[in-house]
């Protein structure tokens, strides 16, 4: 079961539920098997993943900025997000610093519905300036997803291909407003073009 399968059928599963399912869907489909102790220890193992090496300083950077609302926006639940947060650590320590959890659960449709969106944008309170609005992601659709609803959008290009996605072409020519190779990286740009 997948997000998009879910949401194309009008049916809404939690991002939890879909993750576990996915996870036995990838063991049955390779004829292992896994108890579901086992599953449950994996599920809980993926609250406490390590972020990328960038990341702590962009957060240091985020923390001598303080007109910056950091909200992390997730396809995921609210207890998911903060359980992560929490347990990982390398996050927990930054968990004051997030304004905010803003999660699709609320409204039960996943990235990259317009809904979830303008959700973020009146969840932080920039009704009427969602160009004021970043979504810094590493996930195409997302990107995309962001600009289509007037927010502005920085793609993590990890691998350094640059922006190869073709969904925005297809729809437009939507593509990130900027295209960096980390969340440090990301930071800075946002803070220049918002100081334009």
């Amino acid at each position: 079961m997948t997000v998009y399968l879910t949401q194309s059928a009008g049916v809404y599963r939690s991002f939890s539920e879909i993750t576990k399912g996915a996870l036995q869907h990838a063991v049955a489909e390779n004829g292992l098997s896994l108890s579901a102790d086992d599953a449950d220890k994996l599920m809980r193992a993926y609250d406490s993943l390590h972020v990328f090496p960038e990341i702590p300083k962009a957060l240091d950077a985020l923390k001598q900025l303080p007109q910056v609302e950091p909200y992390i926006f997730t396809n995921g639940t609210q207890d998911m997000v903060s359980a992560s947060v929490r347990s990982s650590p390398d996050l927990g320590p930054y968990a004051d610093l997030f304004k905010g959890f803003v999660t699709v659960h609320e409204i039960q449709v996943f990235k990259p519905s317009m809904k979830v969106y303008d959700d973020l944008v009146v969840r932080t309170g920039k009704e009427g300036k969602a160009g004021e609005v970043w979504v810094v992601t590493a996930n195409p659709f997302d990107a995309v997803g962001a600009r289509v609803a007037g927010l502005q959008s920085a793609w993590i290009d990890r691998v350094g291909k640059g922006w190869v996605d073709r969904l925005g072409d297809v729809i437009g020519g939507v593509r990130p407003t900027v295209v960096v190779s980390g969340v440090d990286e990301a930071v800075g740009e946002i803070m220049t073009l918002s100081a334009e």
